[in-house]
């Protein structure tokens, strides 16, 4: 298993945040690293994903929701190639006072194939950290 995970302070409301990052159908407007997400939000429900590390090719996948808890968590599963590569995506929102919001994300990577994709994990931690930056932007802005 390998995993990445990154944080960032937004200057806005929790639930500004958590309506941006779980309006996944607008991803493909402000997201440089998950570049489409195609699906209905919900419990068992499944993603048609695309992603795109920085100096990476797009990789598209299907991921599920495994869990929402309104308002602060969701966590995905991915497969990648038939499950040769496998990921847990977790995203969270925490208020931390009003105004002020942390946003975390983590993906974990499991799979008889992760020991071969060390340069896209790594590339994948850059999108990550790319993808927090946008979303304070985006939610700073509004």
């Amino acid at each position: 298993m390998k995993g990445i995970k990154g944080s960032i302070m937004i200057m806005a409301p929790a639930e500004r945040v958590w309506a941006k990052m779980t309006d996944f159908s607008s991803y493909s407007k402000w997201n440089p690293w998950i570049k489409s997400m195609v699906g209905e939000f919900g419990v068992g429900n499944t993603y048609a994903v695309t992603t795109q590390p920085p100096g990476k090719g797009a990789t598209d996948f299907k991921s599920k929701v495994v869990r929402i808890e309104e308002g602060k968590e969701v966590l995905l599963r991915g497969k990648v190639m038939g499950g040769l590569v496998k990921d847990d995506h977790l995203f969270s929102v925490e208020p931390i006072e009003p105004g002020k919001t942390i946003f975390f994300q983590s993906v974990v990577f499991s799979g008889p194939l992760v020991a071969l994709a060390g340069s896209t994990i790594q590339a994948s931690q850059k999108g990550l950290e790319e993808m927090n930056a946008a979303l304070k932007k985006l939610c700073e802005e509004s």
